[in-house]
């Protein structure tokens, strides 16, 4: 469906405003949630998904951790390992998530990757403990592009590594954490992408 020029710039401004939020509460988020759509879209585009698709996969990538907003700034940036009760309440941002989209009409059809990121291929995910096909193709992208982004450029509960060891830990965890078609079309896409904020 075409959209005008006033309702694109008014749906960049929602996800502006939104992303602004999260990275006011959680440093560093918007730069995260930017690299996992670039990942995500392009992965996307490897798997054939069409141009809808494509929107939908990049506003839940965009979107996926907004509920971060929600939570408290310094269990966000706690060095080191969380306690269960801490991961219980961090386990919830992708509800929080939802809860703040589903408000936008626009964003409604990006809701089911954004409430599934976190759900893995054999079932050991949150928060359904979806398997296999269950869950969401764009939450199958989502999660496999953010796990790779962490390992990357590191998270306040784990240091970064290499693009080698990372891309290893990905081809390792297919069928396990991840479609291996997904792992497929990533590693084709990945290739080829210049990662947000490089020359």
């Amino acid at each position: 469906m075409e959209i005008d020029n006033e309702t694109r710039k008014a749906r960049n401004e929602t996800l502006r405003a939104l992303l602004n939020a999260l990275d006011l509460n959680a440093p560093g988020e918007r730069m995260h949630a930017e690299r996992v759509a670039v990942y995500a879209v392009a992965t996307g585009e490897e798997l054939g998904l069409g141009e809808e698709e494509l929107l939908r996969l990049r506003y839940s990538a965009l979107l996926h951790d907004v509920g971060k907003t929600k939570l408290d700034g310094s269990l966000l940036s706690k060095v080191g390992k969380l306690s269960e009760a801490e991961l219980d309440v961090l386990r919830r941002h992708a509800e929080y998530s939802v809860k703040l989209v589903e408000s936008y009409d626009f964003l409604v059809p990006a809701i089911p990757g954004i409430r599934s990121h976190h759900e893995r291929w054999n079932g050991m995910g949150y928060p359904e403990g979806l398997k296999g096909p269950e869950i969401p193709t764009a939450a199958q992208i989502i999660g496999l592009c953010e796990a790779f982004d962490v390992m990357m450029n590191g998270a306040a509960w784990k240091s970064s590594t290499t693009r080698e060891i990372a891309l290893e830990e990905i081809e390792r965890s297919a069928g396990i954490e991840w479609n291996p078609e997904v792992v497929d079309a990533f590693l084709k896409a990945e290739r080829v992408i210049q990662p947000v904020g490089s020359a």
